[in-house]
């Protein structure tokens, strides 16, 4: 169980740091009452997690390739939690747009490529396993975080939810990194991984990953954006919406133990059950568009959250197929610019549909036609080659680059 032990923290890392972004929703309206925007505005919000590591996260993953991962995980937790805490006390807008630039710099160094990159060189050969182990707690959160935040709200309002919410998880989180995350990794730098670095950019397999991933993953922003407000204007409770949203956080856990179960025995066929899991999503969000009651509802948002669960360590795991350990930190970290785009317009756009058409049908049905192209890109992508004896990545057919331990 001890060998675990880094995983643990990371899911940890994972669960109250990117799962925080499936109670975002619950603050939109709130925030839009209290200083008289539309809900295109506060939607920007979530820009920010994707515009500020596009910019940092190249740094951060070539840091997180040579330093000490606990050191970066510690300061990405204190910069993040005392961000929240400031909003929660902020007296406009333009500070809680300054807090949440700070959150997501945070949110950046505790986030997936640091986390990511650890797993990856710290359990190798057990990749999916550990990579699946530590984004359950994205599902844990999705399933414990709603009904908190929810019945939170109800009774002491949005500014000291927040508060409470950031005190807890600073002493949390800082405990479990503080008693889990070794110092070192064990990985030495490769002394050609600068050259490994620069031949990235040549791959197929970088773009196609990139892209693909950037897709998925920005779907699955705003969805949790549009969920709880969809659901209300649905003729749902506001408690009822986190009940469905914990019901897809449980979908999520399920997606994650059977990648946890069956990842590294279908190393060769990663390409395959990526594109499966998006198709599997689309069908979610299919559901989902024609449910009459709360059981589809039910039915829909668990089988979109098994497929996005199931996906969210699909991202380091398709780039241990075709990169070297020594660099996945960099390389996890070059892909994020490949995620701005689509999250520039795709939050705001949401919202100003909403505030045009007063649903978000039309959002939903949109991010059905992202999946395919999403899916259409897993499927490009070249076959990865496995050493014979380890089933790591070997070298790659097109650049020859040799895979190092």
């Amino acid at each position: 169980m001890r060998q675990w032990l880094p995983a643990l923290s990371a899911m940890a890392c994972l669960g109250f740091g990117v799962g925080l972004l499936g109670v975002y929703g619950f603050f939109v309206e709130p925030l839009s009452r209290e200083f008289g925007v539309g809900a295109a505005t506060i939607n920007i919000g979530p820009v920010a997690l994707l515009l500020v590591p596009a910019i940092a996260a190249p740094a951060v993953g070539r840091l997180a390739d040579r330093v000490s991962i606990r050191r970066i995980l510690l300061v990405g937790i204190l910069c993040s939690m005392c961000s929240l805490a400031f909003i929660s006390i902020a007296p406009t807008l333009a500070l809680v747009a300054v807090g949440f630039l700070v959150f997501a710099l945070g949110l950046t160094l505790y986030g997936p490529v640091v986390v990511n990159g650890l797993l990856v060189k710290a359990y190798p050969g057990r990749e999916a396993r550990a990579l699946a182990l530590a984004a359950m707690g994205i599902s844990v959160a999705s399933m414990l975080l709603p009904p908190l935040v929810g019945a939170l709200m109800a009774q002491l309002g949005w500014r000291d939810t927040l508060l409470y919410l950031a005190v807890g998880l600073l002493l949390v989180l800082w405990l479990l990194v503080m008693a889990g995350i070794p110092a070192t990794t064990g990985v030495v730098q490769d002394p050609d991984s600068a050259k490994l670095e620069a031949s990235i950019y040549r791959r197929p397999a970088f773009w196609l990953i990139g892209l693909c991933v950037a897709i998925a993953l920005n779907v699955s922003l705003v969805l949790g954006i549009c969920y709880p407000p969809h659901f209300v204007q649905s003729g749902y409770s506001l408690a009822q919406a986190g009940l469905f949203l914990s019901a897809g956080g449980l979908g999520g856990m399920i997606g994650k133990g059977v990648v946890a179960w069956l990842g590294d025995a279908g190393r060769a066929w990663a390409r395959w059950v990526a594109a499966g899991l998006l198709l599997v999503e689309c069908g979610g969000l299919c559901l989902l568009l024609v449910a009459q009651d709360s059981a589809a509802v039910y039915l829909a948002v668990t089988l979109t959250g098994f497929a996005t669960g199931a996906f969210i360590p699909m991202h380091p795991y398709l780039n241990s197929r075709y990169f070297d350990a020594a660099i996945i930190g960099q390389v996890n970290g070059a892909q994020a610019p490949l995620f701005l785009p689509f999250g520039l317009v795709g939050a705001p756009l949401a919202g100003y549909a909403f505030d045009r058409l007063g649903n978000y049908e039309l959002v939903l049905q949109s991010m059905v036609g992202a999946l395919l192209l999403a899916a259409a890109l897993a499927l490009a992508l070249p076959p990865s080659r496995r050493e014979p004896g380890t089933g790591h990545a070997g070298s790659n057919q097109r650049t020859g680059t040799p895979h190092r331990r």
